[in-house]
């Protein structure tokens, strides 16, 4: 993946690709280079074929990837979320683009783009066959601290590890959204070069599920008014109580399998791959999981799965049934 600009600036470009994978901030860059690169501007009107819909076939698809390009070396024709790699989906239509594949004309480069695909699928297999299958994840914390680093510095800005750290605890972790919340932080910030704690306080959006996180580590901390009170804030930002009990939920499921994973020798680094948590969460979590024995995290999610049960089936309200489970886990022994 590191090398596909590089190539295009070298005007070197495979038949086909298929980009596919989760981290959709990625994709949307790479398909805009690949885009540039391939059609300057004035070129794009003429010679760019896109397909967006479901019922694209791939007859159309392979008429337009025949169509000779007007005044420009290639066309490119982008095909998005077509489901022509995935069993269930349309993989017959797909499979009709197979042979096509080890054909494609010099003047057209295939782009598909799709948020899944199976690597046993035969279209999957061609693409990688004869261009290129690149499958864009989510980044590492090591590779998006990085990358926030340099989108700093391109700013003439700067962040030290702790700053970042808080950055990266405070907003939603999806590149897109860290990307918007950078962009508040240039504006904020103007000719100033180091950005303070209290700047990601002033400027940026608390994602909901750091705010679940501070309501645990209340808990964890037998602090039941600050676990109430961050309960009740969300409440009043209109978060719904039954998707707070959800995120509540997974923490307690998170800080037991950190608890568990850690007893049973794995370092940190290995727990932050196998739960694809970020590294500062696997130490907040082990030192959150000091609060009970392991038999007290089992039942605690016990009681949150019970919370759930019971809201479902009307024997409780929602807002009072979480409070009550923030308060009997939050209250001192």
């Amino acid at each position: 993946m590191k090398t596909l600009k590089k190539n295009w600036k070298n005007n070197e470009f495979s038949r086909c690709y298929l980009f596919y994978g989760t981290e959709t901030y990625l994709i949307k860059d790479y398909e805009a280079a690949l885009t540039k690169a391939i059609l300057p501007d004035g070129a794009e009107i003429m010679n760019h074929d896109i397909f967006e819909e479901k019922r694209t076939t791939a007859a159309a698809i392979m008429d337009a990837a025949e169509t000779m390009p007007f005044l420009n070396e290639k066309r490119l024709v982008t095909v998005r979320n077509s489901e022509f790699f995935q069993k269930g989906g349309r993989k017959e239509e797909g499979d009709n683009l197979k042979e096509f594949l080890a054909d494609l004309p010099d003047t057209v480069c295939l782009l598909f783009i799709e948020e899944k695909a199976e690597k046993t699928n035969g279209l999957y297999k061609a693409v990688a066959k004869y261009g290129q299958a690149v499958e864009f994840k989510k980044p590492t914390e090591k590779d998006l601290g990085t990358w926030i680093k340099k989108r700093c510095k391109d700013n003439g800005m700067e962040m030290s590890e702790g700053v970042l750290n808080l950055f990266l605890q405070t907003v939603d972790h999806d590149m897109e959204n860290i990307d918007g919340e950078l962009q508040k932080l240039i504006a904020y910030k103007g000719e100033e070069a180091e950005v303070k704690a209290e700047d990601i306080r002033a400027v940026c959006t608390v994602s909901l599920e750091a705010r679940v996180f501070d309501l645990v580590r209340a808990v964890a901390e037998k602090r039941p008014e600050k676990a109430v009170q961050v309960y009740r804030t969300l409440l009043s930002m209109k978060e719904s109580p039954y998707m707070v009990l959800s995120l509540i939920t997974r923490q307690f499921r998170l800080i037991l399998e950190t608890m568990l994973l850690s007893k049973s020798g794995m370092t940190n680094d290995m727990i932050a791959a196998k739960l694809e948590i970020r590294d500062f969460a696997v130490k907040e979590y082990l030192r959150q999981s000091k609060r009970f024995p392991v038999e007290g995290w089992k039942k605690a999610l016990r009681d949150c799965l019970q919370a759930d049960l019971d809201i479902k089936t009307g024997k409780a309200q929602e807002e009072t049934a979480v409070e009550m489970l923030i308060m009997k886990y939050s209250a001192s022994e």
